[in-house]
């Protein structure tokens, strides 16, 4: 599961949705999280819950399978504190500092790196702008492709010849840091989604064709004026539409067999 600010809400979506999505163990553990956390519930009525909202998302589900992996997330649940932040805000300073790198693959590497440290600066005061994100995670985020692996390092060591990020200074250490975090100016960009960093950059400079998806509130690039769901959703709503449809034909065909002589 993607990076959430707000694992409250999303995780209200969840139980309203019933939607476990493709990692289902991730959407299990967020919900561990919630019931620990927000509804004080022990282990043991949590793995209750657990159960229960699994049934509901899948009729052939075998709770036997699944025991030890419920058991373990109910027991982890309360160690992890649960997210509840509404957005990370950048301001015009931070924004400026990215455009002078004048090059778009940088700029939203850069910009992915910014919202990564100052998520992480909100929660740990003493994070300084270390960027908790591996660099796999960040070429991902910003939608940015190289044609070969090596290329990565090369981007990132032209970002890092201008004094915007640096490197930990130990060897074995991937990490990055941001140089030029201002958590003092006044936000003119608000961040409360962190699954396509690289698309909210390009929205907020008006660079592509963008809409938000009103099942899962995802960015995602439009290909037609009337499309309301992003790739996933629309999938998802196609496969639940199929679904009952052949329900409703198979409970036709059994009452034409019933009322058979």
């Amino acid at each position: 599961m993607t990076l959430l600010l707000n694992e409250v809400k999303e995780a209200k979506r969840l139980l309203e949705s019933r939607d476990i999505g493709s990692k289902p163990t991730a959407a299990l553990f967020l919900l561990a999280k919630y019931y620990r956390q927000k509804e004080d519930l022990s282990k043991n009525e949590t793995i209750e819950k657990l159960n229960d909202f699994m049934a509901s998302c899948d009729k052939h589900y075998h709770p036997a399978l699944w025991e030890d992996t419920i058991e373990d997330i109910a027991k982890k649940a309360d160690r992890y504190p649960l997210r509840e932040i509404e957005s990370i805000g950048l301001t015009m300073k931070e924004l400026d500092q990215i455009k002078t790198l004048n090059h778009l693959k940088y700029e939203k590497l850069v910009f992915v790196m910014l919202c990564h440290a100052k998520l992480h600066n909100t929660l740990f005061p003493d994070n300084h702008g270390w960027v908790n994100a591996t660099i796999p995670e960040i070429y991902r985020a910003a939608r940015v492709t190289v044609k070969y692996r090596k290329d990565k390092f090369l981007y990132l060591n032209d970002i890092e010849s201008t004094g915007l990020i640096s490197f930990s200074t130990r060897n074995d250490n991937l990490n990055l840091r941001v140089n030029f975090i201002d958590m003092e100016g006044t936000p003119v960009f608000e961040i409360s989604d962190f699954r396509e960093l690289g698309y909210e950059y390009l929205n907020y400079y008006k660079e592509g064709k963008f809409a938000r998806c009103t099942e899962c509130q995802k960015l995602y690039v439009r290909k037609t004026n009337n499309q309301k769901y992003c790739e996933l959703c629309a999938r998802s709503k196609k496969m639940a539409s199929d679904r009952a449809r052949m329900e409703k034909l198979r409970k036709k065909s059994n009452s034409e067999i019933a009322g058979n002589p």
